[in-house]
């Protein structure tokens, strides 16, 4: 991929739609301390999750090595977000479930941790604690205590857990994510977007194009 204009606009199409994302989110959720307790917990608990995501949807961005990341890769940029966002993901990810969780008790009148069993019970939230752990299993794997124990290629295939962490989240985020089973169409459509083009540019740049040269 040669044209620099190209380049700068696949550049700004992530950051565009997160940005997006995050103000129609919050257009339809409103102020989270407008209301009571409980839904205050419910609109944090699902911004950490948007927040989880959307950091998880970058580093396999960055993790994609696509061409048009070059304008980029001169400089610190990726490396900063690489770590910084190693950092907001898996603080996002733990404070997501109990304050869901919370709000559910709340609701149902169920102390916190039987509501927190029964909603492991639930339709891909099993899956969802599994991507989750996997998740974070990678980042404290890239701590420099822990990854210097590793051997590098084996430290870089724990990178695939992110992948597979993304795609175990996503059914929950369909079944549960109140903004995408109908509540909030234009996130909705802003949500898949960026769920597709994380998707393309990291089948395409580290699957298809990779082979495609092998076979040149």
């Amino acid at each position: 991929m040669n044209s620099a204009p190209l380049k700068k606009v696949l550049l700004s199409v992530f950051p565009v739609l997160g940005v997006a994302a995050l103000a129609l989110w919050y257009r339809n959720a409103g102020c989270p301390f407008a209301s009571d307790s409980a839904y205050a917990a419910l609109v944090l608990g699902r911004l950490a999750g948007i927040i989880a995501a959307l950091g998880v949807m970058g580093q396999l961005l960055v993790m994609s090595r696509a061409s048009w990341l070059e304008p980029l890769t001169g400089g610190a940029l990726p490396v900063k977000w690489h770590h910084r966002a190693g950092l907001v993901i898996p603080l996002a990810l733990l404070v997501h479930p109990p304050l869901i969780v919370w709000f559910n008790s709340v609701q149902s009148g169920t102390p916190f941790m039987e509501q927190y069993l029964n909603m492991l019970n639930w339709d891909d939230i099993p899956a969802a604690a599994g991507g989750e752990g996997l998740i974070i299993a990678a980042v404290l794997l890239s701590l420099p205590l822990l990854r210097s124990r590793l051997p590098y290629g084996l430290w870089q295939k724990t990178h695939l857990a992110v992948y597979a962490g993304l795609a175990l989240s996503i059914g929950h985020q369909l079944e549960f994510g109140g903004d995408l089973s109908g509540g909030n169409p234009g996130f909705a459509l802003v949500w898949y977007a960026l769920l597709a083009f994380t998707a393309v540019n990291a089948a395409w740049f580290r699957l298809v194009q990779p082979r495609l040269g092998a076979k040149a």
